[in-house]
């Protein structure tokens, strides 16, 4: 008497009539080399194990990792690109901008993104304000952020969300005069510590 032509997965059952089927044994899956952490990820004909790291290039950018730098860069007043220092994690292969240096302008490769950035800039008193907003080289977008004298102050986002077929070169711009703003040379460290850039690749 034949027995054990089911199958699932290419398994059989066994004595009991249980069948333990893997994810490797499913016929649109190709895994090799498993190691820890890997995820699986379709590559056009099956899903095949990709460690995390490799993800697509990844799925997003980060600068600004609370290093004590004093802050470099053009004079601040409005219309100027405020710079971010160092890289923390550039997953979408981002280019323009370099590791351990502070970095006025991001070149993304084609696709669409969510964008968002915070400024840690210092003042002379306790009127000082400066607004800033995304700029893509033609115009601003995306939410209004602001800092202010008082490190409490520290946390208004500027926002946005932009898509391209090709590449895109983005900024961070004062969109106004800043009001009792320190001059770059006192500036001192807070947009290193605070300041940074985090965006999002979507598509």
């Amino acid at each position: 008497m034949s027995h054990n032509k089911i199958t699932v997965g290419g398994q059989t059952p066994n004595q009991n009539g249980e069948i333990s089927v893997s994810v490797q044994n499913l016929g649109d899956v190709s895994v090799s080399s498993l190691s820890a952490n890997d995820t699986l990820q379709y590559n056009g004909s099956a899903w095949a194990n990709v460690p995390t790291t490799q993800i697509s290039g990844g799925t997003v950018l980060m600068l600004g990792n609370g290093s004590s730098q004093n802050y470099s860069g053009t004079a601040l007043g409005n219309n100027v690109d405020v710079g971010f220092y160092e890289i923390v994690y550039n997953g979408i292969n981002a280019t323009n901008i370099t590791s351990a240096s502070w970095n006025d302008s991001i070149t993304l490769p084609a696709g669409s993104y969510h964008v968002n950035a915070v400024l840690g800039l210092t003042f002379t008193g306790s009127t000082g304000i400066a607004t800033y907003r995304w700029h893509d080289g033609t115009s601003f977008f995306g939410t209004q952020g602001n800092v202010a004298y008082d490190t409490d102050t520290i946390g208004s986002s500027a926002s946005g969300y932009i898509s391209s077929a090709s590449t895109i070169n983005l900024t961070v711009r004062l969109n106004a005069v800043p009001t009792a703003i320190n001059a770059v040379a006192s500036q001192g460290t807070r947009q290193a510590e605070y300041g940074y850039v985090e965006i999002r690749k979507l598509g």
